[in-house]
């Protein structure tokens, strides 16, 4: 053992001394300053702390390890009588388990696009199959799962026949159809979508199966101007009872009004998704009845984008399907069924035009994944051309 005082000018004449002297594994147990400059006691190791009167500082204890900052205490409490509890040092290691996790979820990511990008560039089949899932307007992210189940299939038809299957699979129909069996049922959605002709072509096919005389609408959106009289001219065209509803209470008076009937229709206001106050019409429906059937409406020809955000807005768990409308105006259906599908919500009905009653179909999977990929044939010509290399680049950016 050896220890040393050090009196300099400076610390850093000090711990230059110190470093020559003792080596560069001194450590340094205690400094003081005074009128002629600085005074550090050092030595070469531990022992020197338990033989010394001096009590280290905290630049000895910054510089220790746990375990020999323990075992000088331990000694300088005994010598000293010192009653010193001993300090344990946690560490917070929340911040290294998210960089951890961040980095991993990066390298995970770069290994499925190596993937991917081997798999497209390879496989013929594969980057045929894509291009024909894009004109239909399918989702990335769904084209991008389908083709991983068929990857080592070489032979086009052959998959193509497999990803069918897993897409009729994937996309749910409704159990229940109010055309033929009534009951309460509430159709919300966006502004523009069709809500009110679609209540009118049920109202009119169930009039045209069973008679108009227990069918009801109720109106309850009192913000679109005209919304009441459009409604109004319906119910005096199938010569069924239109009743209004301004708020939640005027609701529920207007279902016991109407409660006989076997079809009650009610029609929502067409709110924006991102309106606050979509969240209050829901509530206001999820109060009103336990027979309550809640159809989504949503447009085929909007974005695949603006489709997820009106079903993450508009989502509750009263939800029990979804009405695709004006597919006869959309060159793509596949971005709705991909919304269907990665949402997992039922379709319940199909709107094909304006026409009223004609224009209400309600599609099994066949049928609306044909249209798909015909509608994908037809007007998805001029995009095929590129499709391919658009996903690509699509890709390489994720």
């Amino acid at each position: 053992m050896d220890m040393k005082r050090f009196h300099e000018k400076n610390m850093h004449t000090a711990l230059q001394k110190i470093r020559e002297e003792l080596g560069d594994n001194a450590v340094i147990i205690s400094s003081s300053q005074n009128s002629s400059g600085v005074e550090v006691v050092a030595a070469t190791d531990y022992e020197a702390v338990e033989n010394s009167d001096v009590i280290p500082n905290i630049e000895f204890y910054e510089k220790s390890s746990i375990a020999n900052m323990q075992v000088a205490s331990k000694s300088l409490a005994d010598r000293h009588n010192i009653d010193i509890e001993p300090v344990v040092h946690e560490i917070d290691t929340s911040a290294i388990q998210k960089e951890i996790s961040q980095l991993r979820a990066i390298i995970e990511s770069q290994t499925e696009l190596i993937s991917w990008n081997k798999l497209i560039d390879q496989n013929t089949v594969a980057r045929r199959l894509l291009q024909k899932l894009s004109i239909s307007g399918f989702g990335f992210n769904l084209s991008k799962l389908l083709l991983g189940t068929v990857k080592s299939v070489n032979d086009f038809d052959s998959a193509w026949s497999q990803i069918e299957v897993r897409l009729k699979d994937k996309l749910s129909m409704t159990q229940e159809c109010v055309i033929e069996s009534g009951g309460i049922v509430a159709l919300v959605g966006p502004t523009g979508v069709g809500k009110t002709t679609t209540i009118a072509k049920i109202a009119a096919q169930n009039a045209m199966q069973h008679g108009n005389s227990d069918i009801a609408i109720i109106s309850t959106d009192h913000f679109r101007i005209g919304a009441h009289d459009q409604i109004s001219i319906y119910g005096s065209i199938l010569n069924v009872p239109v009743v209004t509803a301004n708020d939640e209470s005027e609701l529920h008076k207007a279902l016991k009004i109407v409660k006989s009937k076997k079809l009650v229709l009610i029609d929502t206001a067409g709110l924006s998704q991102r309106d606050a106050r979509v969240q209050e019409v829901m509530q206001a429906l999820s109060k009103l009845s336990k027979d309550l059937i809640t159809y989504l409406v949503i447009s085929a020809n909007s974005q695949l984008c603006v489709q997820k955000e009106i079903i993450n807005n508009f989502r509750s768990d009263n939800i029990n399907g979804v009405v695709v409308s004006k597919t006869d105006e959309a060159s793509q259906i596949g971005g709705v069924l991909t919304a269907l599908i990665e949402q997992s919500l039922p379709l319940a009905y199909e709107t094909t035009g304006q026409r009223v009653p004609e224009d209400i179909v309600r599609p099994n999977q066949d049928e609306i994944l044909n249209k798909a990929l015909d509608y994908g044939e037809r007007f998805g010509s001029m995009e095929s051309l590129h499709s391919t290399e658009l996903y690509s680049e699509l890709v390489e950016n994720v």
